[in-house]
């Protein structure tokens, strides 16, 4: 099956796949977030969503969102990667009893050639009711944290964290806190525009306001 093809174009709802719930904004919709990235949905099939940002880099998500990007590319040169499941059930984590760990690892390939593994551990904080975009929504609260294991010591070498809220209804990332052995970044979902109002002139006008807010 083609990714890119427009797939459930005019359809809303999106399925429960392995317990976890995305009704999705329709594909052609263009999200903003308080960071200044702009994406639009190009298609929905198989429980992943395919973005394309405004510098045409493609991004391809999985319905569950404690499972990393699953690909990268930019369209223009080529390059990025592509991550899949090696080890673990990261669905586990909607069946499992609020704060149980779920451990999986993914594997990266670099479209360069290089390959990589991942460790992962995530947990289900539970829930909240919280006003998004003018609507009351229940959000689903999760952390996550990725690692090394050293080889002699067995010991976790923390790399990465994610503290984050998502909405089932909206198929989307509400709110994302990540921290790196470097620096901490934060941003929200601001905005939402539907297909047929996600027009050139509207756009660039959304888009010149957020970014010079930043």
């Amino acid at each position: 099956m083609n990714r890119a093809t427009g797939l459930l174009k005019t359809l809303p709802i999106l399925c429960i796949l392995s317990g976890v719930a995305s009704a999705a904004v329709p594909v052609g919709s263009v999200v903003m977030y308080s960071d200044g990235r702009v994406e639009k949905l190009l298609s929905y099939g198989n429980g992943e969503l395919l973005w394309e940002d405004d510098r045409k880099r493609q991004f391809l998500r999985s319905a569950n969102p404690i499972i990393p990007v699953l690909s990268r590319i930019d369209f223009l040169s080529r390059k990025g990667y592509s991550q899949s499941i090696a080890e673990g059930n990261p669905y586990a984590i909607e069946t499992l009893p609020v704060g149980t760990r779920v451990n999986f690892t993914v594997l990266r390939e670099n479209h360069s050639g290089g390959r990589s593994t991942r460790n992962w551990e995530c947990r289900r904080l539970g829930s909240r009711q919280e006003e998004v975009l003018g609507v009351m929504r229940e959000l689903g609260l999760f952390d996550c944290e990725r690692f090394i294991i050293q080889r002699k010591t067995w010991q976790k070498h923390f790399r990465e964290s994610r503290q984050f809220s998502y909405s089932r209804d909206l198929g989307l990332v509400i709110e994302m806190h990540r921290k790196t052995r470097k620096r901490a970044t934060k941003w929200k979902l601001v905005s939402i525009v539907p297909p047929e109002k996600a027009t050139y002139k509207r756009l660039s006008e959304k888009v010149r306001k957020l970014r010079a807010a930043r």
